[in-house]
């Protein structure tokens, strides 16, 4: 079962051996993942462009192919777009904090929607990380707090979607650090974020 902890595992002792052969594709020829088949017939950049369009499960079961796949597989570039819906319950927060390290600036759209068990301590390490985040989806994300907008508002400038919906400890303090920080934020979903007013919509209106 392919989960959120190969974004940081290396590949499984034995995935690619002599003569190993997967999808009916000769992957080696020696002993080595420097004799794969592939890897000697197609160049690094187009094996890398062939992996951006590879979902994030299919990305994850290319990292346990092989030491090279590993690496090129979890090549920041490939996670430009990065949505762990379907993870909601293995994602917790040393898998954002990792992924936010391998990706740095390459991450521009991340949905954790749904994703209960995520706080503020790891978002705060991603905002201070993904400085080119974009689009950013933490409907149903419960525990965060007025802590990860403060954070967002400081590091992430070019943030203009954000999704908040059902953060019910989320304050007017929260508008208010992305008024003053996020300025190219054109859509925001506050819905059933109980605790905020209407001081804090005007404040963000102005």
């Amino acid at each position: 079962m392919t989960t959120m902890s190969n974004l940081t595992r290396g590949p499984r002792a034995g995935d690619v051996g002599n003569g190993v052969h997967r999808n009916g594709i000769p992957l080696s020829l020696g002993s080595g993942d420097e004799d794969a088949l592939l890897n000697k017939k197609l160049p690094k950049e187009l094996l890398l462009r062939i992996f951006s369009y590879l979902d994030v499960v299919s990305l994850c079961r290319c990292a346990q192919v092989s030491k090279y796949w590993h690496i090129l597989a979890l090549d920041g570039g490939n996670w430009q777009r990065v949505d762990l819906f379907n993870f909601q319950t293995d994602v917790e927060g040393q898998v954002v904090e990792n992924l936010s390290r391998r990706c740095h600036g390459f991450l521009k759209s991340l949905s954790l929607r749904g994703c209960q068990s995520i706080t503020d301590s790891a978002l705060k390490t991603f905002a201070s990380q993904c400085h080119n985040i974009e689009v950013l989806v933490l409907n149903g994300c419960k525990r965060i707090t007025d802590v990860t907008c403060q954070s967002l508002g400081q590091h992430c400038p070019k943030l203009h979607h954000l999704d908040l919906g059902s953060c019910q400890c989320i304050t007017n303090t929260s508008l208010k650090a992305l008024s003053e920080g996020s300025r190219h934020l054109e859509h925001l979903n506050i819905s059933w974020c109980s605790q905020v007013t209407d001081d804090g919509v005007a404040t963000l209106a102005r």
